[in-house]
């Protein structure tokens, strides 16, 4: 067996752990988060569910500040499906974000309040009594968006 060494006598390294933790929450019934993972079908490839060491080979060392995140909540744990990423970054990949799009850009609530420099509550008022997309931002905003790249 090789070792990898990410586990000593004074821990593991916080890689292992996302890897294990990974691993229980959707194959091991016991674990506190299985219900809202292995229980609704989200499962880790076998590429990495046997294997720290092709985990580690596909996704590299947790960056200081990340936790292991999927890029579509539907789907399960595959090095295509799987990315590092900042707690900001997991917030606006939860399924009950509110996704709008305004002249072919797709952003999450929060995004557009940050960019239009509008609450993001006053916003969520706006959507929620009918405003149009089209009103939802001021007409400043919305020349802005113009100026911003495509792949924003």
């Amino acid at each position: 067996m090789r070792k990898h060494g990410h586990t000593t006598h004074s821990g593991t390294s916080p890689t292992y752990n996302s890897w294990t933790n990974m691993v229980a929450r959707c194959h091991r019934p016991s674990a506190g988060r299985y219900k809202d993972y292995g229980a609704k079908g989200i499962t880790v490839c076998d590429r990495w569910r046997f294997s720290f060491e092709n985990f580690l080979a596909d996704m590299g060392e947790r960056p200081e500040g990340c936790t292991l995140d999927r890029k579509d909540n539907k789907e399960g744990y595959t090095p295509e499906n799987c990315k590092w990423s900042t707690a900001a970054e997991q917030q606006r990949n939860r399924k009950n974000n509110v996704n709008i799009t305004i002249d072919g850009i797709t952003l999450c609530l929060e995004d557009w309040a940050s960019k239009s420099g509008i609450n993001k509550n006053t916003l969520a008022y706006r959507l929620k009594a009918g405003w149009s997309t089209e009103k939802l931002l001021s007409p400043t905003t919305r020349t802005l968006l113009k100026s911003l790249p495509n792949n924003v």
